[in-house]
């Protein structure tokens, strides 16, 4: 199979390395979809319009492999919201190639969604194969939005009915499930939840949601929590508080009030790191991270806003009301589709996708779809001409004189701009910031979309609407990286209304940097059971094992959501309640030679404390993979003093031995795992 250096395609610009170059017409420019804003309660129910139509055969794919990637179908349902904004945490994985996959789940064929709720289903590599299908959700009551997280051998389930519920059951894949709490209505019943857990032991489960409060005048105002729950044995911690997420300042001005709401959030962890990245086109791109398990928490801004406050610096978040008056020009922010994941050295890997927009009016706002398109690749190893690690903002990029001056005194920034970020991805080397997500389909050179012909009959009907957007993002144990996006499909049309299907395409990056695809991607829609498809939308585990990855993609013949129907979008999967498939897909590049790799130190990182050592010696490992370790203890003489075995899970990982009886003197304590082994001397007071 051909493989060739991944060079991102950009909007009218050349570049280094590229033989193509996609043209844009000025009609592509110039085409535009105006919308209404968003309402300040996104949670739709569909129940107004009834009908139901099931043309596409039931488990049409239920095991398809291809060169780089077996698929399998999870799950039918006829809820197709699977989410407000950004997507994650909808797959929990484990380094013995287990995988559990949750998704917002009904098949009633009642547009009420009397049975919505949990649809799961599980991997195993022992069976080779996904389970059957779902035929009830998890929870015992009508719920939604779940989201799911590996704890130890076990797994966690979020979601929401009547507040948020928590449950967990030690054993993956099998049992039942106990409800650990309900944050509900004596917490204001928050909703559209996400959880991952931390810990050396896996001892403690964060969750981020959201409340949306009453005010007055019949308005709402929208808060983001954070609740830690600790679980040690069988005790569990709960907080007596839902407090906000710390940082993040709900109320406000210029903060973040009432600009992020239902999923403008996603979280990962790994080790003692947490991360809960947050974006929306009001805000920022930015993430909140702790290093201590939730202790505490520091922001790291990814993308500042494009629009400067009164001190000349860009805002956290802009009121869709409060607009600069007099700007009339439009700005590029995040389409509100983002994910983020963390590595076992604790580099933070981002996506987010691009859109361009105005305000309209007060109830309505412009974008452009021709320059809305585009995927930003993010790690916090990159650095500015500054020494910052944010993408910079215009003016502080030396390459910035090339821009027009008269945009940044409008208050307009090139922070996020195709072309600019394209420029400073290739002046990184793309190793740490990269953009890319244009699809030349047929080779050509050209982006062959009829944009008037999508918006005329699409009306952009979906919750994140750039042409190239809902991103997630994986890492694995080595480094790699791998990003499933749904962009238009340029070779793909449907012939009733002429509007572009979309494709699931999967693109890779090495340990090394270098960003690899067949052709410009791996196509999850390549195959003729995909062709009359929309596949929207995508989510990738947080983290992959030894070169592999799961990801999950939604599949309709219907293009745009059902549950988004209404005059404005008469194109909503046209007007019919529909089956739509959750398809997994592993994806084992070989790109990554996985089936040639050496065997793996799973011990990355180690370390000893306290030493000098008095009654207990703490041994640290980051691991890259689980394991068996051995701990054996040597005196200065070289004789074994203490042996121990217990087993290390992807991650930090903390074990403990008793020095107490051992007398004073230098010791040499050896770990080993999978044929590897390290040693550290430590002394014993």
């Amino acid at each position: 199979m051909k493989k060739v250096l991944f060079m991102s395609l950009a909007m009218a610009v050349a570049m280094t390395g590229f033989a193509q170059r996609v043209v844009v017409s000025n009609d592509a420019k110039n085409a535009c979809a105006t919308a209404k804003k968003p309402a300040a309660v996104r949670q739709i129910d569909g129940s107004a319009v009834e009908g139901i139509q099931f043309s596409m055969a039931k488990n049409m794919v239920s095991n398809r492999s291809l060169d780089d990637f077996d698929e399998y179908t999870t799950m039918t349902t006829n809820y197709d919201l699977q989410s407000n904004s950004a997507l994650g945490n909808r797959i929990a994985t484990w380094s013995d190639g287990c995988a559990s996959f949750v998704a917002t789940w009904d098949h009633s064929g009642n547009t009420g969604f009397p049975d919505r709720g949990a649809g799961y289903n599980f991997y195993t590599p022992d069976m080779k194969g996904m389970g059957e299908e779902p035929e009830v959700r998890q929870e015992p009551m009508k719920s939604g939005w779940p989201t799911i997280a590996a704890c130890g051998e076990g797994e966690v389930l979020a979601s929401h009915a009547t507040g948020v519920n928590l449950y967990y059951r030690p054993t993956k894949g099998e049992g039942e499930w106990e409800l650990i709490y309900n944050w509900g209505n004596d917490y204001g019943a928050p909703t559209w939840p996400r959880v991952v857990v931390s810990g050396p032991n896996n001892e403690f489960i964060h969750l981020v949601m959201c409340k949306q409060i009453s005010l007055p005048d019949g308005s709402y105002d929208n808060h983001v929590y954070y609740v830690r729950v600790k679980h040690v044995g069988d005790t569990w911690e709960i907080p007596t508080e839902l407090n906000d997420f710390p940082g993040v300042d709900n109320e406000a001005d210029g903060e973040y009030r009432n600009q992020l709401s239902a999923d403008d959030y996603v979280m990962a962890a790994n080790g003692n790191n947490v991360v809960c990245m947050f974006g929306s086109y009001t805000t920022e791109v930015f993430y909140m991270i702790s290093h201590d398990n939730g202790e505490t928490w520091e922001r790291q801004i990814i993308a500042p806003y494009a629009i400067a406050g009164e001190d000349g610096e860009p805002v956290h978040a802009i009121n869709f009301d409060d607009y600069p008056e007099g700007m009339t020009d439009s700005i590029v922010t995040s389409d509100n589709s983002h994910s983020i994941t963390i590595d076992n050295n604790g580099t933070v890997h981002a996506a987010f996708a691009l859109l361009r927009w105005r305000v309209s009016d007060a109830d309505h706002y412009t974008s452009w779809p021709g320059y809305s398109f585009g995927i930003v690749y993010w790690n916090s190893n990159y650095v500015n001409e500054q020494g910052g690690h944010e993408i910079p903002p215009y003016g502080r990029w030396s390459q910035d004189s090339q821009f027009p001056a008269y945009y940044a005194e409008r208050g307009f920034a090139y922070t996020l701009i195709n072309e600019r970020i394209d420029a400073l991805a290739e002046a990184d080397g793309r190793q740490h910031l990269n953009y890319f997500g244009v699809v030349d389909e047929d080779m050509d050179g050209t982006l062959n979309i009829d944009w008037a012909a999508n918006i005329d009959n699409s009306d952009w009907s979906y919750r994140s609407i750039g042409s190239s957007t809902m991103p997630s993002i994986s890492v694995d144990n080595l480094g790699n990286v791998a990003i499933i996006f749904s962009t238009l499909a340029e070779t793909r049309v449907n012939s009733i209304n002429s509007c572009n299907y979309r494709s699931a395409y999967v693109t890779l990056k090495d340990v090394d940097g270098t960003w690899y695809a067949d052709e410009y991607g791996i196509n999850l829609a390549e195959d003729f059971v995909h062709e009359l498809e929309e596949q929207y939308s995508c989510v990738a585990a947080n983290h992959g094992y030894d070169g592999t990855f799961w990801v999950m993609y939604s599949g309709d013949e219907n293009q745009g959501l059902y549950l988004d129907i209404s005059d404005s979008h008469p194109n909503s999967n046209m007007g019919v309640l529909t089956e739509n498939y959750q398809y997994a897909c592993w994806i084992r590049p070989e790109t990554f030679g996985i089936n040639e790799q050496e065997a793996v130190n799973p011990m990355t990182t180690t370390r000893v404390y306290p030493n000098p050592a008095t009654d207990v010696l703490n041994i640290e490992v980051n691991a890259s993979q689980a394991s068996e370790m051995s701990i054996n203890v040597y005196n200065i003489m070289g004789q074994n003093v203490m042996s121990k075995n217990v087993n290390i899970t992807t991650g930090m990982n903390t074990r403990s031995i008793s020095t107490s009886e051992l007398n004073s003197g230098i010791y040499f304590v050896t770990v080993k795992a999978n044929g590897f082994e390290n040693t550290m001397k430590f002394i014993v007071k």
